[in-house]
């Protein structure tokens, strides 16, 4: 599992679509789509803000906890 498979269990886990998401992250519903369908690669900025709003540390993002 990679740190997008990460994001987007946690996603759901808390009840979040991917409109919910980019919106608060002030992206297009596509853009973040293709961040997790791995279309697109998001900047570190982007990576840091995804994983506050997921309230998920980088290090369990990228797996480091497992």
């Amino acid at each position: 599992m990679d740190y997008l498979d990460r994001f987007r269990k946690r996603r759901k886990e808390i009840g979040l679509r991917q409109t919910d998401v980019s919106a608060a992250l002030g992206l297009g519903r596509s853009t973040y789509s293709m961040y997790e369908t791995r279309k697109n690669k998001m900047d570190v900025e982007t990576f840091a803000a995804i994983c506050r709003l997921l309230c998920i540390t980088p290090d369990e993002a990228l797996g480091f906890d497992e």
